[in-house]
């Protein structure tokens, strides 16, 4: 008996600690028609809340900084923005030349950015300044299935988006409340009332099993013109709300 429930203890801990690039590896297609360029039909803006992320991400470079001041303590980061093909579902990617996954983020080639292009990202996507990668992750399976921009404008475009996201009442929001539980209703309206009647319906909440905000995903039409707020791109959207929150969730300040 206690040598089972070493087994189960062990087990569990193992899943407990498979890497998001293992994760990663498993929603990669199998399809092949699911890796061709230019297919997209619709975008997701994917942005992280940085401190309950690095909860369960400790190892990560990126993770160890504890300053308050920094970006990351305070505004939503970029996770990706991912061009979707209704047909392929999460499986929509890979469409240059990976079209398999690497063992790990680092083992993709560096991607073509301009060195000013890696210094702003470097702020709004923390592991390209820690040195882990997720850059070179989200271009090779997402950034290679359109063909709008080259890496430079593909990276501009989603650091524009965040910052707007950021800068239109949501950072002010997750600022005053860090440190708090607070009701998911009450994030909504803030949503709404930044990016217009019924922006919320276009997002999807997600939250660890602790009830700590990690990700929001936000939904975005095909065409993203340069000179578009992020307000009518979403209100061009189509509507799939999802919550996975509950009717509250906790804000966790950086640190541990």
């Amino acid at each position: 008996m206690q040598k089972n429930r070493v087994t189960i203890i062990a087990s569990l801990f193992a899943l407990a600690c498979v890497s998001d690039e293992a994760a990663a590896r498993r929603h990669y297609p199998t399809d092949p028609s699911c890796q061709l360029p230019n297919k997209e039909d619709s975008y997701k803006l994917a942005v992280s809340w940085q401190p309950a992320f690095c909860e369960s991400h400790r190892g990560k470079p990126e993770c160890k900084i504890t300053d308050t001041t920094v970006y990351q303590a305070s505004h939503f980061t970029l996770h990706g923005l991912w061009p979707n093909k209704r047909e392929c579902g999460v499986n929509y990617g890979s469409c240059g030349q990976y079209k398999k996954p690497a063992k790990s983020f680092c083992d993709y080639a560096p991607v073509p950015m301009k060195a000013e292009t890696v210094k702003n990202l470097g702020e709004i996507m923390p592991s390209v300044a820690g040195g882990s990668c997720l850059d070179r992750h989200e271009w090779y399976k997402h950034g290679t299935c359109q063909t709008d921009w080259d890496a430079d404008g593909y990276f501009a475009t989603a650091t524009r988006l965040v910052k707007e996201f950021n800068d239109n009442g949501i950072a002010d929001f997750m600022k005053q409340n860090t440190g708090k539980t607070v009701s998911t209703a009450a994030f909504l309206q803030i949503v709404d009332k930044s990016f217009g009647k019924r922006a919320s319906q276009r997002l999807n909440l997600g939250c660890d099993r602790d009830g700590n905000l990690v990700d929001v995903f936000i939904n975005l039409p095909k065409d993203i013109p340069a000179n578009m707020a992020l307000a009518d791109l979403i209100q061009q959207a189509p509507e799939s709300f999802n919550n996975r929150c509950g009717k509250s969730f906790n804000i966790e300040a950086i640190g541990y």
